[in-house]
């Protein structure tokens, strides 16, 4: 059984043009996929307007949600509250709460929050899988073990080349231990806005990491703002990527790097 998802990331509500959420609802929509997954960074500075308008646009898509939150989804400068309570925004937006777990038909989706407070570094973006968070993850991935599975997190595991400046989560490696152990299928994240996938193992079978451009932010490498959709059948992954630009809509498979 084929099951198809539209995977969104790095919203940035905030400096969203209204009419780019206009274009992307109806590009997603027309797609009639599964499920929705979000993979982080709703808001660009966690106001409860940007929350708000994030809401709106996904209760819009008319699927199944899943959402994980991202960096930009705490408090970045109101310290107290970032060390404090750095989620209270996050959950008081969200008034009828989106699945951190979604069941479909044979498979399934679970997500992973890699946020974190504070780093021993100045890249307080980069994100973090301490123990707690990988215990439940892997309680979470024994319960129903064998059905096809896909987990979802803002922040990307391992970096390409172009991005080896860039910090990976603490913690990054044992997860991707517990990953291909469990013989998760894919790893869905964002935080680079940039559409790419890699292996995260040599072996044949091993786990993919895709990550989706932003959906509305004009910054980052690229700048091209889409959504992948994800064809998901017996393990396998398809990953199109939907690029919005001036003249319209292009797609592109993205292969693994």
């Amino acid at each position: 059984m084929t099951h198809r998802l539209a995977h969104l990331s790095d919203l940035h509500f905030g400096e969203a043009d209204p009419a780019r959420v206009a274009e992307m609802a109806a590009d997603v929509r027309a797609a009639s996929p599964d499920a929705v997954v979000i993979s982080g960074d709703l808001t660009r500075r966690a106001q409860p307007q940007e929350f708000e308008a994030a809401f709106t646009f996904l209760a819009g898509l008319d699927a199944p949600l899943l959402v994980v939150p991202g960096n930009h989804d705490i408090p970045h400068s109101a310290l107290w509250e970032r060390f404090m309570a750095p989620k209270r925004r996050w959950r008081a937006a969200r008034l009828t709460a989106p699945a951190e777990r979604l069941d479909l038909d044979h498979a399934r989706l679970i997500g992973l929050d890699t946020v974190s407070r504070a780093q021993w570094h100045v890249d307080w973006s980069a994100g973090a899988v301490p123990q707690h968070r990988l215990e439940r993850l892997e309680a979470a991935l024994t319960v129903g073990r064998g059905k096809p599975t896909l987990v979802v997190c803002h922040h990307p595991l391992v970096h390409g080349a172009w991005a080896r400046r860039r910090r990976t989560p603490r913690g990054a490696e044992a997860t991707i231990r517990v990953l291909r152990r469990e013989n998760v299928a894919g790893l869905l994240c964002g935080h680079l806005h940039r559409a790419e996938v890699t292996p995260l193992g040599a072996e044949p079978g091993a786990p993919c990491q895709v990550m989706a451009p932003s959906a509305f932010s004009p910054r980052g490498v690229s700048a091209v703002n889409g959504w992948n959709l994800i064809e998901w059948e017996e393990g396998r992954l398809r990953v199109t990527t939907r690029e919005v630009t001036n003249r319209g809509w292009r797609e592109r498979v993205v292969e693994a790097a």
